[in-house]
């Protein structure tokens, strides 16, 4: 059970970088600068084990305020959200009753980093955070898809339906308020 809690958290760890990487993607001039973003989201991740491929899909709605503030409200298959701000991730899980805060780390340099992500065609961009490699998917001009690999060899996509682009959000729904008493864990 422990081995899974870990495998988990570091998928979402690693989702929670590439909806940093997003958010911060999503301030670029390249992108018409685009400054605030929401979509509804299918995260699946594809697991290979000994020729057998399994998958888990996730579903929900993205958030995102330039330059760094995002929230992940997944709907299915259970309720969870992903709270990205001023540094600190916090991963609530209301059935749960818990809330596990991660600081992420400081030395992160995003912004230059996304500067200097490579083009790879006119609507594919790969960039590198914390030894790990994202590939961001546009369509006219607008990030469409998000897929990485995991430290197991596991496939991760991320695509946005439903896109807005610079919709007015207000900036206290990336605060974490939960509605009831909750465990926290700082990780």
């Amino acid at each position: 059970m422990c081995k899974l809690f870990q495998f988990c958290l570091e998928i979402l760890f690693k989702s929670g970088i590439a909806m940093l990487f997003f958010a911060t993607f999503v301030n670029a001039q390249s992108l018409k600068e685009i400054q605030s973003f929401s979509a509804d989201f299918t995260q699946t991740l594809y697991s290979f084990e000994e020729n057998a491929q399994n998958q888990i899909v996730y579903k929900g709605k993205i958030q995102a305020l330039a330059p760094s503030s995002v929230r992940w409200s997944y709907t299915s298959p259970i309720p969870k959200e992903i709270f990205i701000q001023e540094g600190t991730m916090i991963i609530y899980e209301p059935k749960l009753k818990q809330a596990i805060f991660t600081r992420l780390q400081e030395n992160m340099n995003l912004l230059y980093l996304l500067q200097n992500a490579q083009k790879i065609t006119e609507n594919h961009y790969e960039a590198v955070i914390l030894k790990q490699k994202y590939d961001l998917h546009l369509e006219n001009g607008i990030p469409k898809q998000i897929s990485f690999k995991d430290s197991l060899n596991n496939k991760i996509e991320i695509l946005f339906e439903n896109i807005k682009v610079n919709p007015a959000i207000e900036s206290h729904i990336f605060d974490f308020q939960p509605k009831s008493e909750i465990d926290i864990i700082y990780n």
